[in-house]
């Protein structure tokens, strides 16, 4: 049974033409236990989809059910607090004037429990999150991470049926980042559904089962991170996740199933295609680690250096295809390389997909999403 169940959901803010739809229309379907991830540049609507689960926004239109429960409709809208779920927000949200403990305790509290019964439960989330030892500290006694974790621990310790993310982790520093991506990881459950908003596409690709990636208000594409990042489905998502290239290109033949023949001027390649599209003119998309250097007496694509970024263990490398293309390409080049601005590089492509023929920078329809088996 899916954990959270959204159909056909609108909101605006405003009236008329001067109205702002920050949702056209969304539909989704969570199964217990999954863990999604909302990704989409500024105003696309990730927030506000995940602010009207927790209940923090009404909709104008459309249904949102959490388990059995219809939580929001026209005419109904079920507070936040009695949906059992659970919210972590970026800003911690930690009450200054209480314990760890304390902060912790308060949902449990809310819920009847009194603070014998409750304190086994505080304990285990304390020790869930690697806290147990500073339960009696205040927040303002916390580093940045630490204060993270309890609001982490905080919104689980009532075993809500699904945990909410609001970027989480978007004020912390790589390092932080990493640690509290592992602790949150830990903390999944098959009974407990988990929503993740964030900007960031590492979180986002590391974390989820699958990713639901909007524009707009609109849903553009949800899929498993790897298929995300390898199929795109239109060229938005192909230039958003990853920076993906996108080449015209011909194809030129079948050499198996799934597997063309393309070519880009003079140089051919094979290219993944599961398009079935018959038309000889294409859109290919090469992800930046796609290209392999190679000897400027081998066939290949040649590209002139336009920027350099070392990064300590490779090198982005923004450069132009030469010849009648002459496309701008992102590249990821390892360290041995050593590019300099100016070089011309020969480049062979290691891997290749064919956009479908209905991809588009812009078409996209609000669309209905239903989870399959991974």
């Amino acid at each position: 049974m899916a954990r959270i169940k959204l159909q056909d959901v609108h909101k605006h803010y405003g009236r008329g033409a001067a109205a702002f739809h920050a949702l056209r229309g969304v539909s989704l379907e969570m199964r217990s236990g999954e863990f999604v991830a909302l990704l989409g540049p500024s105003g696309s609507g990730k927030t506000t989809l995940l602010r009207a689960v927790a209940g923090l926004e009404t909709i104008n239109s459309g249904q949102i059910q959490i388990g059995d429960d219809l939580v929001a409709a026209p005419g109904r809208h079920v507070l936040p607090e009695r949906r059992n779920v659970g919210v972590v927000f970026q800003s911690h949200a930690l009450w200054p004037h209480m314990t760890v403990f304390e902060n912790v305790l308060f949902p449990l509290r809310e819920s009847g429990l009194n603070e014998t019964q409750a304190r086994p439960r505080v304990m285990e989330a304390l020790a869930q999150v690697e806290l147990q030892d500073l339960a009696q500290r205040t927040p303002g006694e916390l580093s940045g991470g630490q204060k993270q974790r309890v609001a982490l621990a905080r919104a689980m310790v009532a075993n809500p049926r699904v945990i909410l993310f609001d970027e989480p982790l978007a004020s912390l520093d790589v390092e932080l980042r990493r640690d509290m991506m592992r602790h949150i990881d830990q903390l999944r459950r098959p009974d407990s559904s988990m929503m993740y908003v964030t900007h960031n596409q590492e979180e986002a690709l590391a974390l989820a089962d699958r990713v639901v990636l909007l524009f707009d208000g609109c849903i553009e594409q949800i899929d498993t991170p790897v298929r995300l990042c390898r199929e795109p489905q239109t060229e938005r998502v192909a230039r958003f996740v990853g920076s993906g290239n996108l080449l015209p290109a011909r194809r030129t033949g079948v050499v198996r199933e799934g597997v063309a023949q393309v070519a880009v001027g003079d140089y051919a390649f094979e290219a993944r295609d599961t398009s079935q599209g018959t038309s000889e003119q294409v859109r290919l998309c090469l992800a930046p680690t796609a290209f392999a250097l190679v000897g400027p007496e081998l066939p290949g694509l040649s590209v002139r250096v336009e920027h350099v970024f070392f990064q300590g263990s490779s090198y982005a490398v923004d450069g132009v295809l030469q010849g009648a293309l002459a496309e701008p390409l992102s590249l990821v080049l390892p360290f041995e390389a050593q590019p300099r601005r100016g070089d011309m590089l020969r480049l062979q492509v290691r891997d290749a997909w064919v956009m479908p023929e209905t991809a588009s920078p812009d078409a996209h329809q609000p669309k209905s999403y239903i989870p399959q088996d991974r």
